[in-house]
């Protein structure tokens, strides 16, 4: 059987599935029905493989699009895991510390606005293809605009080019999906990140070791890197990635008409409310104090507009970016999709207490070479890489992800609940759960992806995703300000307090412990000898009391953490059964597919 299923009659029933195998003529109505969301009709010449229960024959055209995607994801990883690795040298080189979170929250607080509209866009025009290579070019003139940068404020608007390449990171996660069997979308997922493990390994140790050569300027280095990955990426997808023009029921619309279906209203409130919050957020405890008039006027009218785009989508359109349709899903479908929603933000919430905090406790306690640095945060990714493969096998395998997802969200809550535990002479301990973290990690970074698009009709399927990682990048913005607060406010009074104490009882005079703890607490350590009544006993004191009152201010970023991960356990109880979801059809496959079976026994029939 052709892929142009409907239009070209069955298969031939002599290869009958196994018993394992067997599906219910509902399940082919609910495929057929589901089809008819994006078909114009049943014979639009649209490419479709509609066997539920035969595998397709897959050849070169597939796999080397989806090497294109391989190639994606490991370079927006790469451009999302390298300058937070190196941060405090980025700011230090170009004289602005305060403003340094910029540099990385630019790039994800982009994803986190345009990714949807993006989505939206390319589901809207089926424009996959141009969407991908154009963004990646958008990212290469960024990455060429960071190195030559004078300030700080140079390297954002470079981070925010960039950002539009991380932005098609719904793309980059639908397309494999929508170009294999949905039974293998688990298995496809785990591909993709496998790739994502692998940028999130190369760009840490990359620019660590760029940053330790030449401490000041070692990072401008690695932009040039990236302006060579984001090439390549282009070229590959516009060469790799050439899916067959698929038509729907837009077809027949002018341009303008199809732009009036992107929801401009919705768009426009979503891009100007969550760029207020979140630039709110950033501004809170960083560069002006949270009660400033700044901080609090742009988080009072980026939630307002945020209010105003939830109605909206609730009470003036069914069909925007929060298309009603994802929601009302039949099977528990829609209870799926937005308990998936809730999943990812969760973890979103966990991921980012260990990339944004794992290398604030280890150089803190244990290690301040950046490559040494980088390095004891490669168990994490290491085992999430290796992880997503044996994930995406078990549900793929036995055709769910409901248990598979709640082992590894248990997996990834123990480790956190590990790093509340964490004391300075636990430098062994704190790298185990790295690596236990990462194992649990791989998970939810696969299955609740794999979740979304199994429980959504495939017009949908790059705006549901992009839900989906949008929910990430909000948590991950707003609970690392949560995160900062708080551990800033331990920082606070556990310093004084424990470093005070600590000097006091070896002896230091009292009217030395407030120029003692700030000069330590600085990391002035010349200055600490000439500082009356200071012996080497008396340092040696401090600096063990400095260590204590970081781990213990530390600790607070995982005990916010942990009880998110016990919910997320709970809530994927509720997730509902994929098994009829899990098949062998293929939404939109870029060459024509038969059934494997099939297209043997012709073969056989031929050859005789």
């Amino acid at each position: 059987m052709t892929s142009h299923a409907v239009a070209e009659g069955g298969v031939g029933k002599a290869a009958q599935p196994s018993g394992a195998e067997m599906v219910s003529v509902e399940e082919k109505r609910e495929v057929s029905s589901e089809k008819q969301i994006e078909d114009v009709d049943t014979n639009d010449h649209n490419l479709h493989y509609d066997e539920v229960d035969e595998e397709p024959e897959l050849h070169a055209r597939t796999y080397i699009a989806l090497f294109s995607m391989f190639l994606l994801n490991m370079v927006q990883v790469v451009a999302l895991q390298g300058p937070p690795a190196v941060l405090n040298f980025i700011g230090d080189s170009l004289n602005n510390s305060k403003t340094q979170t910029w540099v990385p929250n630019s790039l994800s607080l982009v994803q986190a606005v345009l990714g949807p509209v993006i989505s939206l866009t390319s589901d809207t025009f089926q424009a996959r293809k141009s969407i991908l290579v154009g963004s990646s070019l958008i990212s290469l003139i960024g990455a060429a605009i960071a190195p030559g940068s004078g300030n700080i404020y140079r390297l954002i608007v470079a981070q925010t080019l960039i950002g539009f390449g991380f932005a098609a990171v719904p793309l980059a996660y639908c397309v494999p999906s929508e170009i294999l069997p949905r039974k293998w979308r688990p298995m496809a997922q785990a591909f993709m990140n496998v790739a994502a493990a692998l940028g999130a390994i190369m760009g840490p140790m990359a620019i660590g070791a760029l940053t330790k050569h030449n401490p000041k300027d070692g990072w401008r280095r690695f932009y040039w890197i990236q302006v060579g990955l984001w090439g390549a990426t282009a070229a590959g997808i516009f060469v790799g990635y050439r899916p067959p023009k698929r038509h729907t029921r837009l077809d027949h619309l002018s341009f303008w008409q199809k732009l009036g279906h992107i929801d401009i209203p919705g768009c426009c409130l979503l891009t100007a409310g969550l760029s207020l919050f979140l630039t709110g957020l950033n501004l809170g405890g960083n560069l002006y104090p949270w009660t400033n008039s700044r901080t609090l006027v742009t988080l009072v009218v980026g939630i307002a507009i945020l209010i105003a785009f939830g109605i909206y989508e609730w009470k003036g359109t069914k069909t925007g970016i929060m298309n009603h349709t994802l929601f009302r899903g039949g099977n528990a479908a829609g209870r799926t999709f937005a308990i998936c929603v809730g999943l990812i933000f969760i973890e979103g919430i966990m991921l980012f207490s260990y990339i944004v905090f794992y290398p604030v406790l280890t150089t803190s306690l244990f290690e301040t070479d950046p490559l040494l640095l980088v390095s004891r945060e490669m168990p994490f990714w290491v085992a999430g890489g290796i992880s997503t493969v044996i994930w995406g096998y078990a549900s793929t395998r036995f055709r769910t992800i409901r248990e598979p997802l709640l082992l590894g969200f248990l997996i990834f809550t123990g480790a956190i609940i590990g790093w509340t535990t964490i004391q300075p002479k636990d430098s062994t301990t704190a790298v185990v759960m790295s690596g236990l973290a990462g194992f649990g990690f791989g998970a939810p970074l696969i299955l609740i992806i794999a979740g979304v698009q199994l429980s959504t009709p495939h017009s949908l399927i790059a705006t549901a995703t992009a839900v989906t990682t949008s929910s990430r990048a909000v948590a991950a913005t707003v609970f690392t300000a949560i995160y900062a607060a708080a551990l800033n406010t331990r920082l606070g009074t556990n310093i004084p307090h424990g470093v005070g104490g600590a000097v006091a009882k070896a002896g230091l005079p009292a009217s030395s412990i407030p120029s003692f703890v700030e000069a330590l607490a600085a990391g002035k350590t010349d200055a600490l000898a000439s500082i009356p009544g200071v012996t080497p006993a008396i340092i040696a004191a401090g600096v063990t009391a400095l260590k204590q009152a970081l781990a213990d201010s530390i600790r607070v970023v995982y005990i916010i953490a942990a009880p998110f991960g016990a919910l997320a356990c709970i809530m994927c109880l509720f997730l509902g059964d994929l098994r009829k979801t899990m098949n062998y059809v293929v939404d939109a496959p870029v060459e024509d597919l038969h059934a494997k079976k099939h297209h043997h026994h012709h073969q056989d029939q031929h050859a005789a």
